[in-house]
């Protein structure tokens, strides 16, 4: 049919408005991020991303000749972002504070990290009610 409305197979006008999806059944998403000239990274509740040069390894792939391989571990647990230095050439650092290789350090919402030269904001999000 030319020119004509078009038809419609199986859909009714009240199946045609547009509804809103339906609520996550996992809640809603709340990641930790880190932010800096190198881009935006999300950290998942309870998942453990790796920073560094070796993009086979890391989920935070850095270009940088003074970043190691695998630099660094993030994990976001709890609410609270949790960074690991991975015995790295040139360290990592939350708000200026060199942290201990292999030992597993906070970075509280609004500091800054630092992966070898590469400097990233935190964002942590807020604990909702009753978590």
């Amino acid at each position: 049919m030319y020119g004509g409305k078009p038809v419609q197979y199986g859909i009714t006008n009240q199946m045609a408005a547009v509804e809103k999806p339906p609520p996550n059944p996992y809640g809603p998403k709340h990641d930790a991020t880190i932010h800096g000239r190198e881009g935006k990274f999300h950290i998942p509740p309870g998942w453990e991303v790796k920073a560094g040069r070796d993009g086979n390894q890391c989920g935070i792939c850095l270009d940088h000749d003074r970043v190691s391989a695998v630099h660094a571990t993030l994990k976001f647990d709890n609410w609270q972002l949790l960074v690991r230095d991975e015995a790295s050439n040139n360290g990592t650092y939350v708000d200026d504070r060199q942290l201990t290789p292999g030992q597993w350090a906070i970075a509280p919402p609004g500091s800054t990290l630092r992966i070898g030269p590469a400097l990233f904001s935190v964002n942590v999000p807020p604990r909702p009610p009753g978590a």
